[in-house]
């Protein structure tokens, strides 16, 4: 057996609360990682929450989650210390925050396309700059960038969202360029139709479903533990010579439909 294994080493996953997020969550928790998780805090979710982290502990994962505001840089440099204070160092740091407004280019305000470049591009940069410092120090990090098939095909629901998310692209190569060197490793995964819960709030019938998924050639929709894979073979051993790659994780759909 091949194993993926995080034993000892200490994870932040910006946006881990739901879809995409909790995968990635889950699966750093069953290679052994310790994680800690942040979200916004909604009251609506807390019950949520609650199992899914008792879920992770019964399961004898090391899961933690923290509120904190991705598009508000000192809460995420004070939720990056703390891990490091708290549990000595930050071994992986996955950007999962994104979000997006299905609209027209003449309906998109000059307010919200600053917000959603902030949601899906900035939010990343306050986590890296605060992440660096501390993986410098130990000559080791792993950073996964969550971006979107957006970035080929122009989806997504509209321009802010798209081009933010190739944004993600053009700082994967800076920090490889500037940083693979000193042991920290940065690639970027692009999802697509993923089976998550705002994927079914915009395609809410079975029938719109199954309609996307007999456009994906591998036959079926994606899942959250699909793009889980991925990452935590990213920042485990196996990965360890790969960086600076933009990886789909789409059934094929992107480039063969």
């Amino acid at each position: 057996m091949l194993p993926i294994d995080l034993s000892g080493r200490v994870a932040l996953v910006v946006g881990g609360s739901r879809g995409i997020g909790v995968g990635i969550v889950e699966a750093l928790c069953r290679a052994g990682a310790r994680v800690v998780f942040t979200h916004r805090g909604s009251p609506q979710r807390q019950a949520t929450l609650a199992n899914l982290l008792e879920q992770l502990r019964g399961a004898d994962g090391q899961a933690e989650d923290v509120v904190a505001d991705a598009c508000d840089p000192a809460q995420t440099k004070r939720v990056i210390d703390d891990i490091v204070r708290l549990h000595g160092r930050l071994d992986i740091l996955v950007c999962n925050v994104g979000q997006t407004l299905r609209r027209p280019v003449d309906q998109v305000i000059d307010d919200q396309w600053r917000h959603f470049l902030d949601i899906n591009l900035s939010s990343a940069f306050y986590a890296v700059r605060a992440a660096l410092p501390h993986m410098e120090m130990t000559g080791h990090g792993r950073i996964v960038l969550i971006g979107s098939s957006a970035v080929f095909d122009g989806g997504g629901g509209a321009i802010d969202y798209a081009s933010a998310k190739a944004g993600l692209h053009g700082m994967m190569a800076y920090l490889n360029r500037n940083y693979a060197r000193k042991g920290i490793l940065t690639n970027l995964v692009h999802p697509c139709v993923i089976d998550t819960e705002l994927f079914r709030e915009r395609y809410d019938t079975e029938e719109k479903r199954a309609g996307l998924a007999s456009t994906v050639p591998a036959g079926r929709l994606g899942t959250p533990a699909d793009v889980a894979g991925l990452v935590a073979f990213l920042v485990c051993p196996l990965g360890d010579f790969v960086c600076g790659q933009a990886i789909l994780v789409d059934g094929g759909r992107t480039l063969f439909r």
